[in-house]
């Protein structure tokens, strides 16, 4: 009865909180996602990297952008290490 009562509260727990249980590597490319995936998304669309002839602002913004890119595959490449795929992980 104490089993059955504690994973009811676990499960109200994870409802309410909306978190979502699964492997270290999907909560790490989940945060990732949330908090780099833009700096790519900007890269494609950003016409200032592309022109040769950019005022300081834009050399400015494209180097953050390149720099954010290459740090969001870099961390990915650390989520995917073969140690992440078994160990437990909550994310939202």
């Amino acid at each position: 009865m104490k089993l059955i009562q504690n994973v009811f509260y676990l499960v109200i727990i994870v409802i309410l909180t909306n978190c979502s249980v699964g492997k270290k590597e999907d909560a790490c490319k989940y945060y990732l996602e949330r908090d780099y995936k833009f700096y790519c998304n900007g890269l494609a669309f950003s016409v200032a990297t592309y022109k040769e002839d950019r005022n300081l602002a834009q050399v400015i913004t494209s180097n953050i952008t390149l720099v954010g890119c290459a740090t969001y595959f870099k961390k990915k490449k650390e989520c995917e290490s073969e140690e992440n795929q078994y160990l437990p992980g909550f994310y939202e």
